[in-house]
């Protein structure tokens, strides 16, 4: 649940590094998302969780999405949209444990777990967690808790533009994950040193 790469760093480097993180989600959830109406949004998150996994390890980088997500949240309230934390969460989560846990050897197998991992994340998160919330948002925000459509008449005819737009931003954050992976590679291979205690 954690990487070599994490467990060597000092405390204060690990604390350092989650901070990092955080402050990048929350500046990925604020300042570089672009809204797309009625409820869409173009955004990198996925990109920091895919790094934060790979770095990090699931459990650093679940928490990091969700903690991110919701500051990013708090810092410009949107609707039920801090439920999206959740989702990032468990996208980096799936992703990590698939980069780290998934048995697969060979000179390329980073990039065919990143694959999978990204396919996996898709279905689960974009496409079924990701319509749940914009269910919720129909039903609380637009229908005044009173549940005008059912779940599947209302994705019926929400589903195909929303995700055309979102399978579009998520393979933007797909193709800048697959660039980065060579650089985060090197990263994780730098083997930082835990400070040692002093006897």
């Amino acid at each position: 649940m954690f990487t070599l790469f994490f467990r060597k760093l000092s405390p204060a480097g690990k604390i350092a590094l989650i901070a990092v993180f955080i402050a990048l989600s929350i500046v990925a959830n604020t300042v570089l998302d672009i809204d797309i109406p009625p409820k869409n949004k173009i955004t990198v998150t996925y990109f920091i969780g895919f790094a934060s996994a790979y770095l990090l390890g699931a459990v650093p980088a679940a928490a990091i999405a969700f903690v991110g997500d919701g500051l990013g949240w708090i810092i410009m309230p949107d609707g039920p949209y801090w439920l999206y934390g959740l989702t990032n969460a468990i996208f980096a989560f799936l992703t990590a444990v698939i980069l780290h846990l998934l048995p697969l050897g060979g000179k390329r197998a980073i990039y065919i777990k990143a694959a999978i991992a990204f396919a996996v994340c898709y279905l689960v998160c974009t496409v079924c967690i990701n319509s749940c919330v914009d269910y919720t948002y129909a039903l609380v925000y637009l229908w005044g808790g009173s549940a005008q459509k059912g779940l599947f008449a209302y994705l019926a005819g929400y589903f195909p533009p929303r995700i055309a737009i979102q399978s579009a931003v998520y393979a933007g954050n797909v193709a800048l994950s697959f660039a980065a992976l060579p650089f985060l590679e090197r990263l994780a291979r730098t083997r930082p040193h835990a400070k040692e205690s002093e006897t």
